[in-house]
């Protein structure tokens, strides 16, 4: 286990840049991580967080499994990052589209995707910027999509997305929609003329030097995430039969370069997005009256923001299903990663490691802020 505080990391490229100012102390976040490895609440985690552009602290904690056989976990040890997906890949990719003139978020879903998948005439008045902001009216998941069929099926997996009927129409509530970002992903790969995950490698990740993120894993260093499922592959089913590349869930990274995004978003953008995109990322895009949500982020007000109680009004954020979490705090000049396994616990809910997270967070905060 790496003691949490600062060091260089390997290597370091992007906007952060190794600690060599005051040492930030994190005895009580360690301490947290070990409890809930204790508790079985994760048999891994790892976080990074940086400071005012600078490393305050790094941590790996436990094995890739529960199995008396699991290898330790490092620095380079991937996560299924599920959800993080969203804002990381899809909602930047999307951005970075947007500032190069090949879409614009008031173009109309059904007439974008209509010469590649046919009329989709319930699909024309949802907007780009409806799916980026969970308000165009879709469920939750795709309601015709049976998740017990081929997991490796994805026509029809898709098909069952594309097909999915509003519950409403578009702008009026807030319903987060996994199927909303499996659209999104649609539209951006057809703007950028290539599979996203091939346009966000090259545009988003090359330049950060988010060398370890990727959909599809070969290597042997993956926290497990499903104990029926091999390391490597995406927990999430919707993912796994759209072939483990889709908008909604599917990356797999590590603390490290999750932190280069973060850190990349909150001082500006460079050198993956103008000020003018992050500024909409960074800020709530709705009317308060229907909810609290950014262009991919989770901002305050929104119940599934993992902010604990002390980060700012002004910090916004994502979470996983699978145990992870980034939180970018302007005010404090903060970037917080967590990543954890904690669904390969099938005997417990949630509720512990939320808990726990908050508890983490806060610790966090005070740790930062006190330094």
């Amino acid at each position: 286990m790496h003691d949490g505080q600062p060091q260089r990391l390997y290597p370091i490229k992007g906007n952060i840049k190794e600690n060599k100012g005051t040492t930030v102390r994190f005895d009580t976040p360690n301490a947290l991580l070990n409890q809930g490895l204790e508790a079985g609440l994760f048999s891994a985690a790892a976080f990074a967080v940086a400071l005012r552009g600078e490393i305050a602290a790094f941590g790996t904690f436990g094995r890739t499994s529960f199995d008396d056989d699991a290898r330790a976990i490092g620095p380079e040890t991937l996560f299924d990052v599920a959800s993080l997906t969203k804002p990381v890949v899809t909602a930047s990719a999307t951005l970075k589209l947007v500032e190069e003139g090949r879409l614009t978020l008031n173009q109309s879903v059904g007439k974008l995707l209509e010469p590649s998948f046919g009329s989709l005439s319930h699909l024309e008045s949802v907007e780009v910027r409806h799916l980026l902001t969970h308000t165009s009216g879709l469920p939750p998941i795709p309601r015709m999509l049976d998740i017990s069929a081929d997991p490796f099926d994805r026509s029809s997996a898709l098909q069952a997305a594309l097909d999915t009927p509003l519950l409403r129409e578009p702008g009026l509530a807030y319903t987060y929609s996994d199927v909303g970002y499996i659209l999104l992903w649609e539209v951006a790969s057809l703007a950028a003329d290539e599979s996203l995950a091939d346009y966000a490698a090259r545009s988003i990740f090359a330049p950060l030097g988010m060398t370890s993120s990727l959909f599809c894993p070969s290597t042997n260093d993956v926290v497990k995430t499903d104990p029926d499922v091999a390391a490597g592959i995406v927990h999430d089913p919707r993912a796994r039969q759209l072939s483990g590349i889709t908008g909604h869930a599917g990356l797999f990274s590590n603390a490290t370069d999750l932190l280069r995004m973060a850190e990349a978003i909150r001082s500006g953008g460079a050198p993956i997005l103008c000020r003018a995109s992050v500024a909409r990322m960074s800020a709530n895009q709705l009317s308060v009256s229907i909810g609290a949500m950014s262009y991919g982020w989770f901002c305050a007000g929104n119940d599934f923001l993992p902010r604990g109680d002390l980060f700012s009004d002004e910090a916004f954020g994502h979470s996983g299903f699978t145990g992870c979490a980034m939180l970018i705090d302007p005010v404090y000049d903060a970037s917080i990663v967590l990543l954890t396994n904690r669904v390969l616990n099938t005997t417990v809910d949630g509720v512990p490691f939320l808990k726990l997270r908050r508890q983490w967070l806060n610790s966090v905060a005070a740790a930062l802020t006190g330094a």
